[in-house]
């Protein structure tokens, strides 16, 4: 397709948007990181042991260069978003004091095994190691504050990097105090301390999240609209990635109903349009790729439908994680999907030996026919006492039969449509089961017979 560059740019774009609203959401979900062993001499990290501020700082330029790459960067009032976006990122990183919070979390965890006459030097330990990180980060803030300052910036930039200070300024408050009162607290009364400093830390983060949020949602509209009146084919694309990510990025575990719940982001309907919008692209994608995904979502909505299906709200959404992850593989980097299939797998479907049946049905039974006479002929051949009529009638339909058949045969073979369709099917089978990854099924037969209401199906040329 002449305009493919850009429909992929597009629905990255679309792709990015959600990842970034859910990697700056407070409770959003977390992805992957598995993280480096240590630190020493900075080792080079793959994508998947990058920190989670690197990966949000990461979506974030992605969504910046996508922006300006597709026009749909520069907002009606003369700004830029993407500089918008990245002073509320960054306001909403600093307010959250991470580093902080992460070091009261840890203390927390510990502080709650312990019993009431446990020593809390382990907690203790945790803390000062979270200072020591918190006060190297709010050095750096005062750093920034002052060189801003001094060279005389926007008051705007200025504002910003003392709100920046700020927030971090109040992550170190928390830890010191949380140490200063520890030694005199039981653990119980020390993990209350703690959890109150946590909730003050999520409401100095309430707003600056608020507004992020509003932005980017204002941000989503700018760009529908603009990509609708420059490119059908583009806008789709975009309306296709954000969906199909947003079903982890948007997701809240533990919500059933809601714009975060299940039961909306892979309910019936919003699969039903996302299986419309893959197929709307499928020309732009490999042959078996959009009927995969349109299988993949009719499991997930069965998943969603049958409570004991879905299990633990925390096991589905890793299994829902490696979904997405298997979709951004196929749609934006264009993995085959027949690459996916094990070795060895085949297809246990009755209904693809019914399917070739139905289709080829007037040539089987001629042949049947045309056979059951043959035999009849060399039998009536040599017995004596056989009629002259029957041995010329058996003649003819033998002849008959199997003329028909082999001409039947050779006009379908010629025309190989209908056997390049049952091929297709077997194989969009065996790939929409092997790019799946929904939890275990509770019936064996789920996720064929899931797969089987899809309504995608490859293009077939004639």
């Amino acid at each position: 397709m002449d305009d493919a560059h850009d429909v992929l740019s597009a629905l990255r774009l679309g792709w990015s948007v959600a990842e970034m609203r859910g990697r700056n959401r407070p409770d959003g979900p977390p992805g992957e990181v598995t993280g480096m062993p240590d630190h020493v001499n900075h080792p080079l990290p793959l994508r998947i042991e990058r920190g989670k501020t690197e990966l949000r700082v990461e979506i974030q330029s992605v969504v910046a260069e996508l922006a300006k790459k597709l026009h749909v960067d520069d907002a009606p009032d003369g700004t830029r978003f993407s500089d918008a976006l990245a002073a509320k990122t960054q306001l909403l990183a600093h307010a959250r004091a991470i580093k902080a919070a992460d070091a009261l979390q840890e203390a927390l965890g510990i502080l709650q095994q312990l019993d009431a006459t446990d020593t809390t030097e382990s907690a203790r330990q945790a803390l000062a190691a979270g200072l020591a990180a918190q006060e190297a980060v709010v050095a750096r803030r005062r750093q920034a504050l002052a060189a801003a300052q001094f060279s005389h910036a926007p008051k705007a930039t200025v504002q910003l990097e003392q709100a920046c200070c700020a927030g971090e300024e109040a992550g170190q408050t928390a830890l010191d105090h949380v140490l200063d009162a520890l030694p005199q607290q039981s653990p119980q009364a020390a993990a209350e301390a703690i959890a109150r400093y946590q909730d003050q830390l999520a409401a100095a983060a309430r707003q600056p999240w608020a507004d992020l949020a509003e932005l980017m949602w204002r941000f989503d509209a700018h760009v529908q609209d603009r990509l609708a009146a420059l490119s059908s084919s583009q806008a789709i694309g975009y309306q296709l990635g954000r969906g199909l990510a947003d079903t982890y990025w948007a997701l809240n575990p533990g919500q059933e109903d809601g714009s975060a719940g299940w039961s909306f982001l892979l309910g019936e309907r919003r699969c039903d349009e996302l299986s419309r919008l893959t197929g709307r692209l499928a020309a732009y994608m490999e042959e078996y790729t959009a009927s995969a995904i349109a299988g993949s979502l009719e499991v997930w909505k069965a998943v969603v439908s049958t409570p004991t299906w879905l299990g633990h709200p925390d096991q589905a959404e890793a299994a829902l994680y490696n979904q997405i992850r298997r979709w951004y593989e196929l749609i934006i980097l264009g993995q085959d999907p027949t690459t996916l299939i094990g070795p060895g797998a085949f297809l246990r479907d009755y209904r693809l030996l019914g399917r070739a049946v139905k289709i080829f049905w007037p040539e089987l039974v001629a042949t049947i026919v045309g056979l059951a006479a043959l035999v009849s002929l060399l039998v009536l051949v040599n017995t004596q006492d056989a009629a002259g009529w029957a041995k010329t009638l058996s003649g003819v339909l033998a002849a008959v039969g199997l003329s028909l058949a082999g001409l039947g045969g050779t006009l379908k073979n010629s025309a190989q449509a209908l056997l390049k369709r049952l091929r297709q099917d077997a194989y969009t089978d065996l790939v929409a089961v092997a790019v799946q990854t929904a939890p275990p099924p509770p019936d064996k037969s789920a996720v064929q017979k899931a797969i089987s209401r899809r309504r995608l199906t490859p293009a077939t040329p004639n």
